[in-house]
C-alpha cells in the first residue's frame, strides 16, 4: 500500500511540476522564436521534474517506512 501511495505522489508531483515549468516557459520565453531554446528548456524542465518527483517519492517512503 505504501508503494502505491508513493507512485501516486510521484505521478502527481510529476504532473504539477511539469505544468509549473511550462507556465514559466509561457511567461518568460513567450517572445522568443528560437525552437532550440524551447527544446532545451523542455529538456531541462523534464530533468528537474523527474528529479523532484523521485526525491519527493523517496522522501515519502523514507518517512513512512521508518
Amino acid at each position: 500500500m505504501i508503494y502505491i501511495l508513493s507512485a501516486v505522489i510521484f505521478f502527481l508531483t510529476f504532473v504539477f511540476s511539469y505544468k509549473f515549468f511550462i507556465s514559466l516557459k509561457n511567461v518568460y520565453l513567450n517572445s522568443i522564436k528560437d525552437e532550440n531554446l524551447y527544446m532545451a528548456f523542455g529538456f531541462i524542465a523534464l530533468i528537474l521534474t523527474s528529479a523532484l518527483s523521485l526525491s519527493t517519492s523517496a522522501f515519502f517512503l523514507y518517512i513512512f517506512n521508518s
